[in-house]
């Protein structure tokens, strides 16, 4: 059985967010995490040299996603929790 301990997401130039997730759905790259701001998410996530790879690590396991450079949506939560959508241009 595989472990998948310890969530993070890290993005093209080594930029590491921890215990971020994310998931594909038509058409759409999702981005779950917390801990940054809005405005600190959206500098990250609209910046297409951070985001040309973007890999999801969860325990020994690793998700790759290559392209996703258009940034089109953030929103949180009352707690807190980010989520961000990407797409291919």
């Amino acid at each position: 059985m595989a472990d998948t301990t310890g969530r993070r997401l890290i993005l093209k130039d080594g930029t590491t967010i921890e215990d971020g997730e994310a998931g594909y759905a038509g058409g759409f790259l999702w981005l779950y995490f917390t801990g940054n701001t809005v405005s600190e998410a959206t500098a990250v996530f609209s910046d297409p040299k951070k985001t040309g790879t973007i890999k999801f690590q969860y325990g020994t396991m690793e998700d790759i996603y290559d392209g996703y450079t258009d940034f089109r949506n953030i929103m949180t939560d009352a707690d807190g929790n980010l989520s961000v959508c990407m797409t291919k241009p």
